[in-house]
């Protein structure tokens, strides 16, 4: 039988409302589960054995797969496909040695060490985990998160020589299944997971077929994603789809949520509305799943950042993440306190973004580097020996678009690294001139059809060029008149300025 670990369900029945465990394995089937582990830590031998054989007549029917947790007994008494163990459980080799070499062994990992011995001692695949908090399984440690499966996963693929086949466990829901797949996808040719493993997002919901195939939708999303290898791209196609994405932002009209700091709302909003889009400034958690069907695009903003707004940040994310809505964070000041540099990394964590846009302190915080520094939210050093390579390295690690505004603006996606060199000193005389930067991608994410490179060079581009434009106005004596003059030239850019006055250098 072909192992096939898409959609893993664990089931626990001590989540079971309405109906028997059969019926709901059935219908996680129906939906899209292609394995299933039967966990019944609290059941007698027989009683165990029973239900095995009531589900097992479900899978065999389907022609998917049925494991059981731990009990080699239970496996052996109804002739299970095979079993899936953990750290503390019998010992693989002798597993194995019992249930023969055509069964299916799986066995839990946290460490690159576990999965080491779990490749040699011939495992059929890796449960890594846990992802994050999670109350249907006692755990020794905390969540690892995506980061640290990717580090499993990694060396997994490293000693087994990319033969060994793996799924994430823990706390995986439709919320976040398709930002752990991709961002766990390894470096080396950037391969995914095998596919994800879930226990209550199943067994808890009261339709358990619907609960798969949002699943598998999720999952879909993923392999579409960063995921697999991206292109390398020539300037010149660049250029012209830069092109073509401005013009059709005028006739798309994208409604663009901000959630973004107090001091730049209403020049965000006004940069948005001036550059072709429809700006709705809310961080109200209790609208965000509203907002969410018709949102489509997402800015965070962490300037003045709340315990009131993190709650908006949080609940407009995970509902943009279950609607594939591209999201922009601007983390602003990361790195000049804790506070700051806790929160953006949880929600690096915790979600799935297309771009993040800093400038070159806060990019260096993402980075590690000590190159940079933030004093209060502006960017304090000598500045980076390689910019493009910084911004290459966290594009890689975060699997988004990164952007890095400056003097010239250094754009990547981990494969392709650009600079932008329009734009004009002005832009940094006026408070929230980089926030706006941030708007004006988010601007162009929806026209750029979701592409995140395409849609970060077009708003660079824009709102670089209005600025070339406002500064040379003869009725711009200083800051406060730029100010009005840059919102009046990103509404009076031209496709024909655009084309004709950008300047996209490429560097990979």
């Amino acid at each position: 039988m072909k192992l096939d670990l898409t959609l893993y369900l664990v089931t626990d029945s001590g989540m079971l409302a309405d109906k028997p465990l059969p019926q709901v394995v059935d219908e996680a089937i129906r939906g899209g589960v292609t394995i299933v582990q039967l966990r019944e830590k609290s059941a007698d031998t027989s009683d165990f054995i029973a239900t095995a054989r009531q589900v097992q007549a479900v899978t065999r029917k389907a022609n998917v797969p049925l494991l059981i947790n731990d009990r080699l007994d239970v496996a052996l008494a109804i002739d299970a496909d095979g079993v899936h163990i953990g750290q503390d459980d019998i010992s693989l080799q002798d597993a194995r040695k019992l249930l023969g070499p055509d069964k299916i062994i799986g066995i839990s990992v946290r460490t690159c060490r576990e999965a080491e011995d779990a490749v040699a001692g011939g495992a059929d695949y890796l449960g890594i985990g846990t992802c994050y908090s999670t109350a249907t399984k006692d755990v020794k440690e905390g969540p690892q998160g995506p980061a640290g499966i990717r580090r499993v996963w990694e060396r997994a693929l490293e000693v087994s020589s990319n033969k060994i086949q793996a799924v994430a466990i823990g706390g995986i829901n439709k919320f976040n299944a398709a930002h752990v797949m991709n961002y766990s996808a390894a470096f080396d040719g950037q391969k995914p997971l095998s596919g994800i493993a879930v226990v209550s997002a199943i067994m808890a919901s009261p339709k358990p077929c619907q609960a798969a195939q949002e699943l598998r939708h999720q999952i879909s999303i993923s392999s579409s994603m960063s995921g697999g290898l991206r292109r390398h791209l020539q300037l010149d196609q660049v250029k012209q789809q830069a092109a073509e994405t401005f013009a059709k932002l005028k006739t798309t009209t994208p409604l663009v949520q901000h959630i973004t700091n107090t001091v730049v709302i209403n020049d965000c909003a006004n940069a948005c509305l001036a550059l072709g889009g429809s700006p709705v400034m809310s961080s109200e958690s209790q609208e965000q799943q509203d907002l969410s069907s018709a949102v489509n695009s997402l800015v965070i903003n962490t300037g003045t950042l709340t315990l009131e707004q993190l709650e908006g940040i949080c609940s407009a994310m995970k509902h943009a993440n279950l609607h594939n809505t591209p999201i922009t964070l601007d983390p602003v000041a990361i790195g000049a306190t804790k506070y700051r540099s806790q929160t953006v990394s949880q929600l690096l964590c915790d979600f799935r973004i297309s771009v993040i846009k800093g400038n070159a302190g806060e990019i260096g915080q993402l980075a590690g580097s000590d190159e940079m520094q933030m004093r209060g939210v502006d960017a304090v050093g000598s500045g980076f020996a390689y910019p493009e390579k910084v911004v290459r390295q966290v594009a890689l690690q975060h699997r988004c678009v990164v952007v890095m505004t400056g003097i010239e603006d250094y754009v990547s996606d981990g494969t392709n690294t650009f600079v932008v060199q329009n734009g004009h000193k002005m832009q940094g005389l006026i408070t929230g001139s980089g926030c706006m930067v941030g708007t004006a991608i988010g601007t162009f994410m929806h026209a750029a059809q979701n592409n995140p490179l395409l849609g970060a060079l077009t708003g660079l581009v824009a709102i670089n060029l209005a600025a070339e434009h406002a500064a040379e106005r003869p009725d711009v004596r200083g800051p406060g008149t730029f100010r009005a003059a840059f919102i009046d030239e990103m509404h009076n850019l031209s496709l024909d300025q655009f084309q004709a006055e950008m300047k996209i250098k490429q560097l990979y």
